[in-house]
């Protein structure tokens, strides 16, 4: 089980993986599903959520949980119920690419998982050097990664709302100074 250092006030950026660093992002729709997910999570569990960007084989966040929201609880939230119905998505509309997912059984049935294991990438955000780093940082990662020349141009990415100010597919909230 991953620890998670939880001081007062930090921001947390957080990375996670699909399961074997396949490309299940490369499907738009599974991209809009997270976002939706994103969002709820922000709203039933009351954190900031600073900035993020779905590659094809993982997600950034950076969040500021509220004070009483668990990190473990807000992970819980936004990615159990992302790969519920994203599992249930594949394997409808994508049936091949489950097959990929497969890792052993359960109950006499195969057994899917959507994220590696694990508890993914933590790090926690004390200052706004760091905090403005990490935001570089998720924003010019599909530039890096070859998939764009600017981070606006990628559409799952907050890049678009701190540049352009445009809010889709996701709204940030207020950056508070540390």
């Amino acid at each position: 089980m991953v620890k998670h250092f939880e001081g007062l006030g930090h921001a947390h950026y957080l990375t996670f993986s699909c399961y074997k660093r396949l490309w299940l992002f490369k499907d738009g729709n599974l991209c809009q599903l997270f976002v939706e997910h994103l969002q709820r999570a922000s709203e039933r569990h009351s954190f900031k959520l600073w900035a993020f960007v779905i590659m094809p084989s993982h997600v950034h966040i950076l969040i500021r949980p509220h004070e009483g929201s668990p990190l473990s609880t807000i992970l819980h939230s936004v990615k159990r119920t992302f790969s519920y119905h994203a599992l249930e998505y594949l394997r409808a509309d994508k049936p091949a690419v489950t097959a990929n997912l497969i890792e052993g059984e359960s109950a006499g049935k195969p057994a899917y998982r959507f994220w590696q294991h694990g508890g993914g990438y933590d790090r926690n955000i004390v200052n706004e050097k760091s905090l403005r780093r990490a935001i570089d940082y998720i924003h010019n990662n599909p530039v890096r990664a070859g998939l764009v020349r600017e981070p606006t141009e990628w559409r799952w990415s907050s890049a678009r709302f701190w540049i352009l100010g445009d809010m889709n597919p996701l709204q940030m909230d207020a950056i508070e100074v540390f």
